[in-house]
């Protein structure tokens, strides 16, 4: 009986650690900063990032830990690092800072 409780436990425990892993797809609004500014991530690997005054269509490649983001017209993609923290995305840019993001439902 202890071996069919540990061989469940154990299941659950795979199933709840690979099913969390949390994707970058949808729409995130810049927050704590006086800028309003979006990224959009799609599944097809399409994305803009969205000013008040302009939009920059783009590309997007993601690891889990580096963000590459290839803008249209451009020849090289900016590579970020990136990684959670809750359900905020955090984005490090080219000076280090991090930038967070929250999701818009």
């Amino acid at each position: 009986m202890k071996k069919y409780q540990l061989v469940i436990s154990l299941f659950l425990l795979l199933i709840l650690t690979t099913g969390c892993k949390k994707s970058i797809v949808g729409k995130w609004e810049a927050v704590e900063t006086n800028n309003q500014y979006y990224y959009i991530f799609n599944d097809d690997k399409t994305c803009s990032y969205e000013m008040i005054v302009a939009r920059l269509d783009c590309t997007y490649e993601d690891d889990g830990e580096k963000l590459s983001i290839l803008y249209k017209g451009k020849e090289n993609a900016n590579i970020y690092q990136y990684h959670f923290e809750g359900d905020n995305l955090i984005i490090k840019d080219d000076t280090g800072k991090d930038n967070k993001f929250a999701k818009i439902k």
